[in-house]
């Protein structure tokens, strides 16, 4: 039996060490992968939605400038003249100035658009005609109210991509138009200026927009043409989520599964402020992530390699550790025959140690048993003094959490602010091994104990002290108020929809220090107040019994220490609130230091 345990131990070793290594390796990397990939595709989507953004804001200018020289023509005297009333013989001077200073606007307005305009006409009932072009016929036969939809003669309008029907080249032009109809004093369509923009102009513009390897955007208009529209139809969206784009206010990004090319893709649309258009952006889903293909490798390689290299030191340090373990294990088995052999090992500092004090127990045995009886016994009553008095673990671990996410966040005033907090309750709970402490260290204790509780849960809880003057000198047991405290927020205000409010106050009333924890909570129904208060007069606590565990902690500390005449009084009420008071008289406190005032606050 004994020759199996030195086999087992080396394998012992290593099943324990190489699983954990391993699956932290894992858990380390998949989590690194998985925080990576959600950051590349935030920062992805960031940058297609400001790209989205800024293709929307050019085109915008093109149009917004075009639409703010029109509106300076339409103040001009010589343009109401022309679409107000016909001109006579007498105002044929009139006439051929008018048209000379409309045409020169007109020209402006052609010019400052750098490229943008593709030509502009203008046209009266009255026979009035005027046109800016380059290198084009004019056909005026085309030129007329029924060419761009009848009823809306009331304000200007837009219309969609469509082949010139006003200028005419050998090579057909795509175009969308600006069309402002006029209307004389009597609102009687009397004039119409179109002013055609360029679609290969407004095209290359989208084209530039640097979205992603195979992304891209285009304009969407409200009665559904799309402008430019891909040639290849890449855009993966059907009719029907179209509609529910031009149904949308605002900006935002949504994703959609394209059935043709079987992947998702992320849509971000913002709209024109010259128009009801929107500039919708198209990226698939395998470009977001296609940063991440040199990463996918070399994570890959890494998790091998790492792999690897926890077998080959999982062996090394199982032989190493199991090497003087082996050795030591043979000498003992050797001193069942032979008594005076001395134990020792060529190995670390506390195999050495171990073999030492084997060297010791063989000649003192006896005398260390019975010390090690009576070391056990004081041990284990340590030990459930310590229990009864320690803090939780989680609560350590989830503020180590807090501070964590708090320098994550980059928030490293609030992280440095809780740090000192708990730094300062540790101090305080830890006291340099005191088990007596004053009333107000006590409550520094308390309070930096729920300043780190808000930073945990924000803005679910208020608190206030109202400690009687000259009473924080009064000496009380470590660790006293802090589990009714925490009591009070876990079981009172946590529990609660909405905030609360915790109180504590001490004051001293016919002989007694009187001591107040109040919360606003959920309080207790007078069956489970009842059994609370039953608990406290239990001379132990039943196993696995959790409920009421940290009350009886101070109800039992508070008797041990002060004696009978101390008490604890708890009060509740359902949904309203619930009240804790410890009582200690003064001829005990006076024993221990309380200094009294005679100007008490």
């Amino acid at each position: 039996m004994a020759y199996r345990s030195r086999r087992t131990f080396q394998k012992q070793v290593m099943r324990t060490f190489l699983p954990a290594t391993i699956l932290l390796i894992l858990f380390s990397g998949i989590m690194m992968y998985m925080l990576g990939a959600g950051q590349v595709k935030k920062n992805a989507r960031y940058l297609i939605a400001n790209t989205t953004r800024q293709t929307a804001a050019v085109v915008d200018s093109k149009l917004e400038l075009t639409l703010g020289k029109c509106s300076e023509l339409n103040k001009t005297l010589a343009l109401w003249r022309m679409v107000n009333h016909p001109y006579t013989e007498d105002s044929k001077t009139n006439e051929y100035q008018d048209m000379i200073t409309v045409h020169k606007f007109l020209q402006g307005i052609y010019n400052d658009s750098n490229g943008a305009i593709d030509s502009i006409a203008f046209q009266t009932v009255y026979g009035n005609r005027l046109n800016v072009y380059y290198d084009m016929v004019y056909d005026y036969s085309h030129l007329s109210w029924d060419s761009f939809e009848d009823g809306r003669r009331d304000s200007l309008f837009w219309v969609n991509a469509h082949a010139d029907e006003v200028f005419s080249t050998r090579i057909p032009r795509e175009v969308f138009s600006l069309v402002i109809p006029y209307n004389n004093t009597k609102k009687e369509y009397t004039g119409l200026l179109v002013i055609n923009f360029k679609g290969d102009y407004f095209r290359e513009l989208l084209n530039e927009a640097e979205i992603s390897r195979n992304g891209y955007v285009f304009l969407l208009s409200e009665d559904g043409c799309l402008m430019p529209e891909p040639s290849d139809n890449r855009s993966g969206l059907n009719e029907e989520q179209l509609d529910q784009l031009r149904g949308m206010t605002g900006s935002g990004d949504f994703e959609i599964w394209d059935q043709e090319s079987r992947e998702m893709l992320d849509i971000h649309y913002t709209p024109l402020k010259a128009n009801s258009w929107t500039a919708v952006s198209v990226t698939p889903h395998s470009d977001l992530y296609s940063t991440l293909d040199n990463f996918k490798a070399v994570f890959f390689m890494i998790i091998v390699a790492a792999a690897i290299l926890s077998v080959l030191v999982a062996v090394f340090c199982s032989r190493y550790v199991s090497r003087p373990i082996k050795e030591l294990s043979e000498q003992v088995l050797a001193f069942e025959k032979n008594r005076d052999m001395v134990f020792g090992v060529n190995a670390g500092y506390e195999i050495t140690t171990l073999a030492g004090g084997l060297n010791h127990l063989k000649t003192t045995i006896d005398r260390l048993l019975e010390q090690v009886r009576e070391e056990q016994k004081q041990k284990s009553h340590l030990e459930l003094m310590i229990m009864q008095s320690q803090i939780k673990p989680h609560f350590l671990y989830n503020t180590l959490g807090s501070i964590k996410a708090l320098a994550d966040l980059k928030e490293s005033q609030k992280a440095s602010s809780m740090c000192e907090s708990l730094i300062q309750f540790y101090r305080i709970s830890l006291s340099n091994g005191n088990s007596v402490i004053t009333v107000g260290m006590e409550m520094e204790l308390v309070d930096n104990y729920l300043r780190i509780l808000e930073y945990r849960y924000g803005e679910k809880f208020e608190y206030s002290f109202e400690i009687e003057k000259g009473l924080e000198h009064a000496k009380i047991p470590r660790m006293m108020l802090q589990p009714l405290v925490e009591n009070a927020v876990y079981h009172g205000i946590k529990p609660k929809d909405g905030g609360g409010m915790i109180l504590v106050s001490g004051r001293m009333e016919d002989g007694f220090m009187v001591i107040t924890v109040f919360d606003d909570g959920v309080g207790m129904d007078a069956n489970t107040l009842d059994r609370l208060r039953e608990d406290l007069k239990e001379e132990a606590i039943a196993p696995g019994k959790q409920g009421g565990f940290a009350m009886r902690n101070v109800y039992m500390r508070l008797k041990g220490f002060y004696g009978e005449q101390a008490g604890m009084k708890i009060d509740s009420v359902k949904d309203v609130y619930t009240q804790v008071q410890i009582m200690v008289p003064l001829d005990v406190m006076e024993g221990i230091a309380y200094v009294q005032t005679d100007d008490r606050g």
